[in-house]
């Protein structure tokens, strides 16, 4: 009697369980370090994430470990290109358990894949200079997205979002608060189409564009991760 209590137990710890743990931490970098949480429920997998931003010709990684839902990892990489050379990519691990240990994430993949879209990135007004952008690894669609933009250092600004982007990123897209790429948004225009080859759209002029768009990609499409993977 004493042994069948004891089994019966066991049985009910096991089947509660201790709940999955993974490490938690962001830095900027290749690498972080961090304790052990457990994750709350519905989070079942540990994932890696690691996020390149690209402004003009300059390059930040960071990197961030927590708790995920399956299907972020099934979501595949995120990836825009809003020409101008502004670009943001995010590669993702995921794993459980002693497998972590030696997960890696994939290198980001930026060779042209052969399609094109009309691209631009402004902010407070409602006129856009686009340029042919040149698509690279999962960037299979065209983004269209224009409203609020929340950037890191917690200012709102109206601007206008085109590019490329992968199926993951426009999976995201909605009307209403949304998040693209990483970036926190309230839009009023969130569409995604299949990219193609455009004709007839000469490059805009980055040239005197750049300087000005440098001062608020450097906020938006900050490196430095935050607690809540997107």
């Amino acid at each position: 009697m004493t042994v069948s209590l004891a089994v019966c137990l066991l049985a009910a710890l096991l089947g509660t369980g201790a709940g999955l743990q993974c490490e938690v931490c962001a830095a900027e970098g290749h690498n972080c370090s961090g304790s052990l949480q457990t994750c709350p429920a519905g989070q079942d997998s540990c994932g890696i994430f690691l996020t390149e931003v690209t402004l003009a010709e300059v390059k930040s990684q960071s990197i961030l470990k927590s708790c995920v839902t399956s299907s972020q990892c099934k979501a595949g990489p995120g990836s825009v290109d809003f020409g101008y050379q502004m670009t943001r990519r995010v590669s993702v691990a995921c794993c459980v358990g002693d497998a972590c240990r030696n997960t890696s994430v994939p290198t980001f993949d930026a060779k042209p894949n052969g399609q094109r879209c009309r691209g631009c990135f402004v902010s407070n007004t409602d006129h856009c200079t686009e340029q042919i952008i040149y698509c690279s690894g999962a960037e299979t669609r065209c983004i269209n997205a224009a409203g609020t933009i929340l950037t890191a250092v917690g200012n709102l600004t109206q601007s206008i979002l085109k590019g490329c982007a992968s199926e993951s990123v426009c999976a995201q897209l909605k009307v209403g608060p949304a998040t693209v790429a990483g970036i926190s948004a309230n839009l009023t225009t969130a569409k995604c189409t299949a990219a193609s080859g455009v004709a007839g759209l000469a490059p805009g002029p980055a040239g005197f564009l750049l300087p000005a768009l440098a001062g608020l990609l450097l906020n938006l499409l900050s490196p430095l991760p935050t607690a809540t993977p997107c």
